[in-house]
């Protein structure tokens, strides 16, 4: 198999289907509809059915870093296969179906998030666990650069450190290079990508800003190689069964983020227990304080 390029062809296709020429994108187009069925086409029949040319597709191969279509293709089917091994019950891009009824959808929605958990958790690696919350607690800050709807996400997980004294934010768009160029050795920042690969896009683009200020870094992205997975030493990994455009919603990375920063804030929060018990309590008494104080002078 190709150095570098053995898992989640798809994702890299969508990517370029986005990016590409309009022959490239036709054939990028084909092989994501005919996935299933793509070992039953030549690469002249490819060729036809994307009115493009045996060289278009050849340099398609090429553009994903194969010599050829033949190395490409050998690649594609085995994760074709793979993913075929873990059939779940539930389509993460389509949960649903027209025509469902309120409770086959409440069903399936809970099929779904309970198969993402359980991707999860079997992706985790106990040594980046460990060696995140390390990062977190030598850092005096926590800052998290993810794009919507990551950062929605990432914004729970912020206001659970900061309800036990752990000051953490997540950075606004637009003010990623601001931040990262403020950052040291003290401060601790989470990228969240789900692709990871492109390293003139936000948040991959600051990783090199923030390396050169010996900031902590803990990386989150789905499975495979990526630009991220590349440059962070620390990564967690996402459940990678979505893919990136064609879908109804983020429902799987969504509760697989949501998972990963909840078990992160949780080992944050074991390693001294009782202290942040106290706080939290504390902090939680005096909220409900101030709201019955609000609540008095409204009824006044």
């Amino acid at each position: 198999m190709t150095e570098g390029m053995d898992m989640y062809l798809m994702h890299r296709i969508e990517e370029l289907s986005r990016t590409s020429n309009d022959a490239q994108r036709a054939i990028c187009d084909f092989i994501l509809r005919e996935h299933a069925s793509i070992s039953d086409f030549t690469i002249a029949d490819i060729a036809e059915a994307t009115f493009t040319s045996k060289s278009s597709v050849t340099r398609f191969a090429k553009a994903l870093g194969y010599p050829g279509w033949r190395e490409f293709i050998r690649d594609f089917i085995h994760e074709e296969g793979q993913e075929a091994l873990h059939v779940a019950d539930v389509d993460p891009n389509f949960p649903f179906a027209a025509g469902d009824s309120d409770m086959a959808i409440a069903e399936k929605l809970g099929n779904l998030s309970s198969e993402t958990i359980a991707e999860t958790f079997s992706q985790i690696d106990r040594g980046m666990i460990a060696a995140a919350v390390r990062s977190m607690k030598a850092a005096r800050a926590i800052y998290v650069f993810g794009l919507s709807p990551h950062s929605y996400v990432a914004g729970l997980f912020c206001r659970k450190l900061i309800s036990i004294g752990k000051p953490a934010q997540v950075v606004p768009y637009g003010e990623y290079g601001l931040f990262a160029r403020s950052l040291g050795p003290e401060d601790c920042a989470f990228l969240i990508s789900y692709s990871g690969n492109n390293p003139d896009e936000h948040p991959m683009r600051d990783i090199p800003i923030l390396k050169a200020n010996k900031v902590h870094l803990v990386g989150i992205t789905s499975a495979g190689p990526n630009y991220l997975r590349q440059n962070i030493s620390c990564v967690l990994t996402l459940a990678s069964r979505e893919r990136l455009y064609s879908k109804i919603a983020n429902f799987a990375t969504e509760e697989s983020l949501n998972y990963l920063l909840n078990l992160l804030f949780s080992c944050f929060f074991a390693e001294d227990y009782k202290t942040n018990l106290a706080r939290k309590l504390e902090g939680s008494q005096a909220l409900e304080g101030a709201r019955k104080t609000v609540l008095r002078e409204l009824e006044g």
